[in-house]
């Protein structure tokens, strides 16, 4: 396995004379992005489709930042419908039509092939669509490399745990769910070797579930808790308990002011307002983009005063390594969780390799589903509306 924190060590003794680089010092998403300008040319009319209801969470918070600076950097007019199902997405295309909406936010990686389909048929429209794999004449995509937080957070849960036992709660329908689960482990075995690895997953969907699963996984001896969900709710349980955590948050004072370590979130209202620019003036070109701390397309807050000390050194450095490359965080050889050997030795995986990940890894010594199915799923009143939360 990877161990860049021996070169941690070598730098050290010169890491004080460095600026920190833990994601641009937390600055909240949409912050960054581009200043308004005098608008020129064709109207556009932007709509949001949501497979959930608005501020629910803080996935559909942040999406709902980008949805903001588009109205004061384009001054364009704004829109959505939420708790959209897979297969009531052509309706939902259709209801934002009817309010003379010409470019589509589709803000759910379940919708891509939907996405994918609408967009084909369909040319009077652009369309943006997270999550998807291909592009078309009106179709953009965009990806975030969201393994990256989760190998710093893995380093960081580590570094933090006295119990040396960690664990994960995660929503399986999230993006990269796999990956992100493995870069997290991987982060961990920057500081444990892999055979003394002791990671337990438990899935959680709903706030229940969540409880239920913290509450397993603190009885397990797990002293840090890791969340890939779309809500920070798990961090604030954990804090009623007692117990680190790490989550989907660009506020940790305000998601576990006690005993949040560091949170990681979403920055792409810059590039969604400078695609949407492209689509007004006729000069838009369709891609596959991938962006993550790079590009900081993905950012991580700063470390809270609950770490340990030189819990910033050493994730900072690690950081820096991830964001210029030097660090390959899917490298082999790679084995799953029953040791079988997946990745040979030395082999880079490519971001696209890395999306096809459908394993848990060597590390992960137990995971349970607490999901239950959904009789009756919520339907949407397809209701086009136009405020803030």
């Amino acid at each position: 396995f990877k161990k860049y924190i021996r070169l941690i060590a070598i730098s050290l003794a010169m890491i004080f004379t460095l600026c920190a680089c833990s994601g641009d010092g937390g600055t909240p998403s949409g912050e960054n992005s581009s200043l308004p300008y005098e608008k020129t040319e064709g109207e556009a009319k932007v709509g949001y489709i949501y497979d959930r209801p608005v501020a629910a969470d803080n996935f559909t918070y942040m999406f709902e930042k980008s949805r903001k600076d588009l109205e004061t950097a384009l001054e364009v007019e704004t829109c959505y419908v939420d708790n959209i199902t897979v297969s009531a997405f052509e309706d939902a295309v259709k209801a934002l039509k009817n309010e003379g909406c010409n470019i589509i936010i589709s803000a759910s990686n379940g919708f891509a092939n939907a996405a994918y389909s609408v967009a084909k048929k369909d040319k009077d429209i652009y369309v943006l669509s997270y999550g998807g794999t291909a592009s078309l004449s009106n179709l953009t995509c965009f990806q975030p490399k969201m393994y990256q937080p989760a190998f710093i957070g893995g380093t960081v849960a580590a570094y933090n745990s006295n119990s040396h036992r960690i664990g994960i709660v995660c929503d399986d329908i999230m993006y990269q769910s796999y990956a992100v689960m493995a870069a997290f482990v991987f982060g961990v075995q920057e500081i444990y070797k892999a055979d003394e690895t002791d990671v337990r997953i438990v899935y959680a969907n709903t706030n229940e579930e969540t409880e239920a699963g913290v509450n397993k996984l603190v009885s397990e001896n797990c002293d840090v808790i890791f969340f890939y969900q779309p809500s920070d709710y798990g961090m604030f349980y954990c804090d009623s308990l007692g117990v680190k955590s790490i989550g989907f948050t660009s506020d940790v004072e305000y998601s576990a002011k006690n005993k949040g370590l560091m949170g990681y979130y979403l920055n792409w209202a810059t590039f969604i307002t400078d695609t949407v620019r492209t689509c007004m003036y006729d000069n838009y070109e369709p891609e596959v983009y991938v962006g993550g701390f790079k590009e900081a397309f993905v950012k991580i807050t700063d470390y809270t005063s609950k770490c340990k000390d030189e819990t910033d050194t050493i994730a900072d450095t690690l950081y820096e390594y991830v964001r210029n490359g030097s660090a390959k965080i899917f490298v082999g050889e790679i084995r799953d969780n029953d040791n079988r050997a997946r990745v040979g030795n030395n082999k880079v995986l490519t971001h696209k390799e890395i999306l096809e990940v459908d394993y848990l890894v060597y590390g992960v010594l137990g995971a349970e589903n607490l999901i239950k199915p959904v009789e009756k799923p919520p339907v949407s009143d397809m209701v086009v509306k136009y405020d803030f939360m």
